[in-house]
């Protein structure tokens, strides 16, 4: 040390000195005490004329915390301090740099919620001490203002042990890092932060923005990379019977607090997911991405605008009481009982405090393990190459979003839904249409040996299931077809009764070897003793027309076939076939191989039932576009309700764009007289999709307008109106006939067709329904190709 004067000043000075103590204990007086291994100060010094004190570095090596009641010590690690001035007159003071390095934070949250670290630092905190009666109040003095240009903590660890979970959750965090630069008593003013950690689970996270403490808000960049979520399995479990056995969250946005309070804008990926069923590994769920660019989050709702689920693969079992085992596995809230009998009437749901809704679900890549065990012939598959929409979901009451998926069962079948469903209460209300066609029945052998006695040989399925959930009551209208089943050896079954089933199947079966079976179905959810009516059976005694006019028939019962294949159908406006159709081009190609005497003519076709449909296409693109939805070139934008107000919007728009304002005045005035009290739109809304389309003979406005639109939805007689006028030239329609002859004739010759028998035939206009286009094959004599 040193003690200076120099022209009237004095000072104390340990300029380039150290002062450095070891093993300090410094105790609170409050029960916990800060000890560390050593405390090192360089470049002091006290000028006692300007009363200010300049310090050029102060260190803490190895702080540790101990003595915090019910919490383990916490290491501090290492506190330095650079480039300390104070100035004790004008009580100013600044820091260059304040440093925390290598701490390790321990912490537990118990089961009532406290956390251990938070609690015992409150209790060590001063408390105020009470004012005395009648006490002075003390002389003000002058605010101590002061600047810290940086305080950064970096190398930290920390751990959080919660047990108000089963099993306690751990979280630990890994080269923890936050700074703040320019820190002041002027807390208008904005500070610049950054913060980062990676999980020792696997993950990282890193954040930088602005906090501006007066306010408060923040605005603050946020990413999160590949955050695994394996330790947050304990939370899953508390709600579900679930196990995760991987997956990883990203997230990519802006946080921002002010006024209004939290929000977020961005983006997340939840990647490689799976799920688990507790105690097995027997596989929940799994997807390879749930991703979505446009999220945006308050605490009073979440908006997702376009949601894409890839590489789905999940199990949907219904069980023979009607339960799914999405139900089965959630585990019941405290205090919570199974419903009882239903109620007469269920009391209406209240609007939820925070409102969820997708605009769009696109799924794509799915795979879905199906099995339906309530019907009389118990139902399993997997469907797989499963894609398809789903749109405006939302958790209001009644919301129900459109729904229109598709998928492939095995290599030739077709699985289908369509409808409306609340996923967020789908008991509550649903309306869907499931389908599955060409399913191949010897998969349903363990279930014909459960309740029939025998084995499947062979045969084919298709399922018409139409379920409707309504307040937890279930109606539904089912209808299953079996083609050419054929039953093999008996299997014993304590289930199964000795039944003359060669015989029952003799009889059920019509002249195309063909049973129909209708299964309705009715019931409460709380009481799931449905009735299935009675089997209805028929036989149709349709005789084989002559091998002359009917060849391909000839052909199919010749070589085993069951299914007439003398055409090829086409959906309205598609140019590829489904599985079923394309199995028709490899048994055609077989029958080609076995008769060297035949040639095949394919020619592509058109009709006006796919003018409406690319139409419909062409104008729902429209109609998203105007409705502010990013839509591809030739993508289909999935269902469109005349319920959803930007779609209703956006028909207006284009209406007005093509036929003039004047003209939508008048299709308004007429609809008012005609219903008075429905504008903007009807009760039941309609759906404009690819699956369930407003296909409606044309009409235009005349004497009767008025009569005609009692009842209608306006705004279907809009969008037809405006279907009609979509330009769709022929010369377009004749290149989608063209490719449908190009995609028939590439099959067969993939099928190992004899291609020096094969020939392509110009394209042609048929008459044909709105169901689908059939491409005439032509058999003759001779080599086609040649």
């Amino acid at each position: 040390y040193r003690v200076a004067y120099d022209g009237g000043k004095l000072a104390l000075t340990f300029d380039h000195a150290k002062a450095e103590a070891k093993e300090l204990r410094v105790p609170s007086g409050r029960g916990p005490v800060l000890a560390a291994a050593a405390l090192a100060a360089e470049e002091g010094r006290f000028d006692l004329a300007t009363r200010s004190v300049a310090l050029g570095k102060l260190a803490v090596r190895e702080a540790v915390v101990e003595g915090l009641r019910n919490a383990a010590p916490q290491k501090l690690g290492t506190l330095e301090a650079e480039g300390v001035r104070a100035d004790l007159g004008k009580r100013e003071a600044s820091v260059a740099r304040i440093a925390l390095s290598g701490g390790e934070l321990n912490a537990k949250r118990t089961a009532d919620g406290t956390i251990d670290l938070v609690d015992a630092v409150s209790r060590a905190l001063p408390r105020a001490a009470a004012a005395p009666k009648k006490a002075e109040p003390p002389a003000e003095a002058a605010p101590w203002h002061f600047n810290v240009d940086k305080a950064e903590i970096a190398g930290l660890s920390a751990t959080l042990r919660d047990e108000s979970v089963k099993p306690a959750a751990v979280v630990s965090l890994q080269d923890v890092a936050v700074s703040a630069e320019k820190l002041s008593d002027d807390l208008k003013a904005p500070v610049a932060v950054q913060a980062a950690f990676r999980a020792a689970a696997g993950g990282s996270f890193k954040a930088a923005g602005q906090v501006v403490p007066a306010a408060p808000s923040a605005d603050l960049k946020l990413e999160l990379a590949d955050l695994a979520l394996k330790p947050a399995e304990p939370y899953l479990g508390a709600v579900a019977r679930l196990t995760i056995a991987s997956g990883k969250l990203s997230v990519d946005g802006r946080a921002s607090y002010g006024k209004q309070g939290p929000a977020f804008k961005g983006g997340f990926a939840l990647r490689d997911l799976r799920l688990d069923e507790a105690g097995t590994k027997n596989r929940f769920l799994i997807w390879k991405s749930l991703a979505s660019s446009s999220v945006e989050a308050t605490p009073a709702k979440l908006d997702v605008r376009d949601l894409a689920l890839d590489g789905l693969d999940a199990s949907l079992l219904i069980a023979k009481d009607k339960t799914v085992n999405l139900t089965r596995i959630l585990r019941p809230a405290p205090g919570e009982e199974k419903p009882a009998k239903a109620a007469t009437e269920a009391p209406r749901k209240p609007a939820p405090a925070f409102v969820a809704s997708i605009a769009r679900l696109r799924v794509a890549r799915g795979e879905l393990d199906f099995a339906d065990q309530s019907l009389a012939l118990p139902f399993g598959t997997r469907i797989h190459r499963l894609h398809g929409t789903v749109t405006n979901l939302s958790n209001r009451p009644g919301g129900a979003g459109l729904l229109e998926l598709d998928g492939q069962v095995d290599q030739y079948g077709l699985a289908r839904a369509a409808g409306r469903i609340n996923l967020f209460d789908p008991t509550n209300f649903a309306d869907v249409h499931l389908v599955f066609r060409n399913v191949e029945m010897t998969k349903l052998t363990p279930y014909s040996a459960t309740f029939l006695g025998r084995k499947i040989t062979s045969g084919k399925l298709s399922l018409d299931l139409q379920y409707k959930f309504d307040k937890r009551q279930v109606q539904g209208d089912n209808q299953v077809i079996m083609d050419r089943l054929t039953l093999g050896e008996r299997v014993e079954s304590p289930e199964a009764k000795n039944l003359p089933l060669d015989l029952a199947i003799a009889i059920l079966q019509d002249s195309d070897g063909r049973i129909e079976l209708g299964l309705p179905v009715s019931g409460s959810l709380d009481d799931p003793q449905f009735s299935y009516g009675g089997i209805i059976w028929k036989a149709i005694t349709n005789v084989l027309t002559k091998i002359a006019t009917a060849p391909f028939r000839a052909l199919a019962s010749l070589f085993g076939g069951g299914e007439k294949f003398d055409s090829i159908a086409f959906e309205p406006g598609r140019r590829t076939l489904t599985p079923p159709e394309r199995e028709k081009l490899v048994r055609v190609a077989a029958i080609l191989n076995k008769r060297p005497g035949l040639s095949l003519t394919v020619h592509g076709v058109w009709s006006d039932a796919d003018r409406v449909a690319l139409q419909e296409r062409q104008l729902r693109r429209a109609v998203a576009q105007k409705a502010g939805q990013r839509v591809e070139a030739d993508q289909d934008p999935g269902p469109q309700s005349t319920q959803d107000p930007k779609v209703q919007s956006a028909i207006e728009d284009l209406y007005v764009d093509r036929f003039g304002r004047g003209e939508l005045t008048a299709m308004k005035d007429g609809f008012r007289k005609a219903n008075p009290g429905q504008l903007p739109e009807s009760a039941a809304g309609k759906v404009m999709s690819r699956i369930t389309s407003l296909i409606k003979p044309p009409r235009e406005l005349g004497a009767d307008e008025v009569s005609r639109l009692k009842g209608a939805d306006f705004y279907a007689v809009l969008f037809e109106r405006l279907r009609a006028a979509e330009p769709m030239p022929d010369d377009k329609l004749q290149a989608l006939a063209q490719a449908r002859g190009q995609y028939a004739f590439d099959g067969l010759k993939q099928a190992s067709a004899p291609a020096d028998r094969l020939s392509l035939g110009a394209p042609e206009k048929i008459e044909a329904d709105a169901n689908a286009k059939e491409l005439p094959l032509k058999l003759d004599v001779g080599t086609a190709g040649k």
